[in-house]
């Protein structure tokens, strides 16, 4: 019976300390989970490194794949005659304004441009768009090309165009010109700065992965080196 009971003990005893390195085992995890921010901010070098050279890669991508546009805009003021009705007109001007947005970059346009211009149907038609501005009837038709000559040639041509096929093919009111064609901008198509500012937030975020990573990988060893130690 005294070694049965020295057994059952004993036994007792070991299941006490499993549950006590288990418990251990946890509590040591929480600490050092505590702890991790000031792992990851103790490697604030290698983050660094990692957004500048990210930083870098962006500018070096931004600047392979960044085309050069070239664009210019011009308004015009929808007009309809005049009627006794003034919400009609009002009503009627709007509507135009949205039909003539749809119709800057048809056919009946681009066809007309190009006998001018010299340049095909297809790419007019990609270098042309507009749109009403904030509810007015003013029309904003815009001109962007990655070719200067062509952005320079539709903006000299587009207005023209569009006051023929409205008063003589559409039998509408001359639209008035409110602002003439502006001075071709230079812009890139993919922004350097943005490029820039997300490799190095890429940067920063990969390194402090890899940290967390090594972080978690140390701590479960050395959680596994003590739990068989104990046993």
């Amino acid at each position: 019976m005294p070694r049965r009971q020295a057994e059952n003990t004993e036994k007792k005893n070991q299941k006490e300390r499993r549950v006590m390195s288990q418990k251990e085992r946890v509590d040591l995890i929480e600490v050092d989970l505590l702890d991790m921010c000031k792992y990851i901010l103790s490697k604030w070098v290698f983050i660094l490194i990692g957004m500048v050279v990210f930083a870098g890669a962006g500018f070096g991508y931004a600047k392979v794949k960044s085309k050069t546009e070239y664009s210019s805009k011009m308004q015009v003021y929808v007009t309809v005659p005049k009627t006794s009705d003034k919400v009609l007109i009002r009503d009627d001007a709007g509507a135009l304004v949205y039909d003539y947005a749809r119709l800057i970059d048809s056919d009946i346009i681009t066809k007309e441009i190009a006998k001018d211009t010299k340049i095909s149907k297809e790419k007019i038609k990609d270098a042309l768009s507009a749109e009403q501005i904030d509810g007015t009837r003013i029309l904003e038709i815009r001109v962007k090309s990655k070719n200067k000559k062509y952005t320079e040639k539709i903006s000299k041509k587009v207005l023209q165009v569009f006051q023929k096929v409205v008063t003589k093919s559409l039998g509408k009111s001359e639209p008035i010109i409110i602002n003439k064609p502006s001075k071709i901008k230079e812009e890139a198509s993919m922004s350097t700065k943005k490029t820039i500012i997300l490799g190095a937030v890429l940067g920063a975020a990969i390194i402090i992965m890899i940290s967390f990573v090594v972080y978690m990988t140390q701590l479960f060893k050395k959680t596994e080196g003590n739990s068989i130690t104990e046993g």
